[in-house]
C-alpha cells in the first residue's frame, strides 16, 4: 500500500480524529481516535497510514505526563529522549516544565506528525525539541541518542516510555538498550506503564538478561472512559529503572 505524503496525511489526520481533552492531563487537547470517532470500530483499509496507534492516548502515556506536569521542578532545565513518542504527551508536557532540550523519536513518522500536530493544537513552541525517526535499537544507530546526553548533569538527563513493554521480546531488546544509555550517562530511565506483563510477573523479569530494580514513583486511577476505552487497564504507574552493573 502506498503511504501518503506528510501534507496528505496531516490533512487526513485533521479530518478524521476529534480533539479530546479527557484524559488525566486535562490541561492538554489531542488529536485522537476515541470511543466517539466513526473510525473507532472501522477496518484497517479504512486507514490510509498504517497502525495509527500514534492516536491513541495509551494510560502509561497519560501517567507519565500527568507525572511531569505534577514534577516540573524535576525537569527543569533537563534533556529529554521521548522513546516512542507516539502522541507526543510526554515531550508536551517535559517542554511546559521547562526542559531545555528534547528529542522526540519514533520510528513512525506520521507519529512525529502528529506530535507537530499535538504541540499547534496546544499553541506550544516546539523550538527546544527536534524530531528523529531512527531507530536507536539498531546497534549502528546507538551513538545518535548518546549524542542528544554529552556534556550535561546525569540527573537531568531522561528517558521517557510510555507503553513500550506489550511484549517480552521486545522488553528484552529495550532493557539491554536502556542499560548502555543509563551507564554511559547516568540517564534516569522513566516508565509509564499500566502494569503490563514483561515489567510486573515474576516468570518474565526472572527470564531477562538485563537486570534491573523498578522504583515506583506514582500511581494514578484512570478515569472510567479511559478504562473503557484501553482494555480494562484501571491504573497507570510511573516507574524508575535502574540497571545493575
Amino acid at each position: 500500500m502506498l503511504q501518503p505524503s506528510l501534507n496528505a496525511a496531516s490533512k487526513w489526520i485533521l479530518r478524521n480524529t476529534l480533539i479530546s481533552n479527557e484524559s488525566l492531563t486535562p490541561e492538554f487537547k489531542f488529536h485522537l481516535i476515541t470511543i466517539a470517532s466513526p473510525l473507532w470500530m472501522s477496518t484497517p483499509d479504512e486507514c490510509p497510514l498504517p497502525d495509527p496507534y500514534w492516536a491513541f492516548y495509551w494510560p502509561g502515556g497519560q501517567g507519565l505526563s500527568r507525572f511531569i506536569l505534577d514534577n516540573q521542578k524535576m525537569f527543569n532545565g533537563s534533556k529529554i529522549l521521548d522513546f516512542g513518542a507516539g502522541c507526543g504527551s510526554a515531550s508536551m508536557a517535559a517542554s511546559v516544565s521547562g526542559a531545555k532540550k528534547i528529542l522526540a523519536n519514533d520510528i513512525d513518522k506520521y507519529a512525529l506528525l502528529s506530535t507537530k500536530l499535538n504541540f499547534r493544537l496546544n499553541n506550544l513552541k516546539d523550538s527546544k525539541i527536534q524530531y528523529s525517526s531512527v531507530n536507536f535499537l539498531d546497534d549502528k544507530n546507538q551513538t545518535a541518542s548518546s549524542d542528544l546526553f554529552k556534556n550535561s548533569e546525569s540527573n537531568r538527563n531522561f528517558v521517557l516510555l510510555g507503553d513500550m513493554f506489550y511484549d517480552s521480546d521486545f522488553a528484552e531488546i529495550l532493557f539491554g538498550w536502556l542499560k548502555k544509555i543509563q551507564n554511559q550517562h547516568g540517564t534516569r530511565i522513566l516508565v509509564g506503564d499500566p502494569d503490563r506483563h514483561p515489567l510486573v510477573e515474576t516468570d518474565y523479569l526472572e527470564r531477562y538478561k538485563t537486570k534491573f530494580t523498578k522504583t515506583q514513583l506514582a500511581e494514578y486511577s484512570l478515569p472510567g472512559y479511559v478504562i473503557k476505552e484501553h482494555y480494562g487497564f484501571n491504573t497507570a504507574k510511573v516507574f524508575e529503572l535502574n540497571f545493575l552493573l
